[in-house]
């Protein structure tokens, strides 16, 4: 009665954001290797604009996937002596 079973075959996901999120937090380990907080700045971007024909879905996801990746790019560019 009342019972709505869950495909998760019909689920839409939003995986530009879900990359974005874990080069985020790999970019927390692995910052000192540039290419991948940069390659995670990217993907975020996509994820954001991805999220909008999405309804919104995994964009927060990918903000905080952005926000990581750019602050360990600035790290690495710091430790490096490009400021």
């Amino acid at each position: 009665m009342g019972d709505t079973k869950i495909n998760p075959q019909n689920e839409v996901k939003n995986n530009w954001a879900n990359i974005g999120l874990t080069l985020g937090i790999i970019s927390i380990f692995f910052g000192f290797i540039g290419i991948i907080p940069l390659i995670g700045i990217v993907i975020s971007a996509i994820g954001i604009s991805k999220s909008k024909n999405l309804e919104g879905k995994g964009k927060v996801r990918a903000i905080i996937g952005l926000v990581l990746s750019i602050i360990y790019l600035l790290n690495n560019m710091y430790n490096n002596g490009h400021f």
